[in-house]
């Protein structure tokens, strides 16, 4: 089985349970190589642009160096000798596991996809490509103390700037904004999946072996607690616990069954929480600096510095 990308919309929560659970291949639609070569045109332009006006314009990543030397523009002797590769230290410790690092493979994906990284089609290409080969590089999981995520991201995609030849702004797209944290809570939502099901049926099983009375479990009561997530999580009991064995205790349950399902209700709360912002992070736009299309107000686009809250920015 593949999974088809053809937008930074495609890179959802279940593709990161196809892709990285279940170790599924990832394909780039035709129209994502269109867009990325557009906005790597546009990208050319705007910069092109911006020097005829300025010749000492701060464009970060592009006419400076990364991190500190974001504030001043590289003389031409610099700008000549910029490192082929990725600048990154090196971090240590036990590595991610395999399903994160490939998770955080995907959501690099988001973006570069749309084209607001200027890159060109053959670097998504290559993102992709990681996703078909096996294993993905190992990525430390400490020593992650450099601004943001560029570390980690380094030891992800080193190999890769050493196979292509990458343009400034392909250097950056790789290394800057929050891949790795999407990823992590678009694993640890994944795993909540799972371990909510298995709770409540353990918990379930265990009110059946005390024979405990099934009131608290009436499915009528939902009505009445006026939260969606409690009145899920009593229906599933009610479910789990239809059928059991018609003798029950006489005596009422003890405290800790009769609230299981408002209990649970606040876990299922939590785990709606954590998909939702999986969700919009995995499809999240994270780069610094990011390019928005030619637009109306931007005739030429705009190439904007941002600092993203969900993760670093390189700077």
């Amino acid at each position: 089985m593949t999974v088809l990308i053809a937008s930074r919309a495609d890179v959802t929560l279940d593709a990161v349970r196809r892709v990285a659970w279940h170790g599924e291949d990832v394909d780039l639609a035709p129209e994502v190589a269109e867009r990325m070569e557009h906005g790597h045109a546009a990208v050319g332009a705007y910069v092109d642009a911006r020097l005829a006006e300025d010749p000492d314009a701060l464009l970060y990543g592009l006419t400076t160096g990364p991190g500190d030397a974001g504030g001043e523009v590289l003389t031409a002797e610099a700008a000549a000798s910029r490192p082929r590769g990725l600048w990154t230290a090196a971090s240590f410790g036990e590595p991610l596991p395999e399903r994160v690092v490939r998770a955080i493979v995907l959501a690099r994906l988001a973006d570069l996809v749309d084209g607001h990284a200027g890159a060109r089609p053959a670097l998504a290409a290559a993102v992709a490509e990681m996703l078909d080969r096996a294993p993905v590089p190992a990525v430390p999981t400490r020593g992650n103390g450099g601004s943001g995520e560029v570390l980690a991201l380094g030891h992800l995609f080193g190999g890769l700037a050493e196979r292509m030849e990458l343009e400034p702004q392909e250097q950056m797209a790789l290394i800057n904004g929050a891949p790795c944290a999407a990823a992590l809570v678009a694993d640890a939502a994944l795993a909540g999946r799972g371990r909510l099901e298995l709770a409540e049926r353990t918990f379930a099983l265990s009110v059946e072996a005390v024979r405990a009375p099934l009131d608290a479990f009436a499915a009528e009561l939902g009505a009445l607690w006026g939260n969606e997530h409690e009145t899920d999580a009593l229906l599933s009991f009610s479910a789990l616990l239809d059928g059991g064995a018609p003798e029950r205790e006489r005596h009422q349950a003890p405290v800790s069954y009769r609230v299981l399902p408002r209990v649970f209700g606040r876990a299922r709360e939590d785990q709606a929480r954590a998909e939702r912002t999986a969700t919009g992070s995995l499809g999240s736009v994270t780069l610094n600096p990011v390019f928005l299309a030619p637009g109306e107000g931007r005739p030429r686009g705009a190439l904007i510095l941002l600092r993203s809250l969900r993760g670093g920015d390189g700077c």
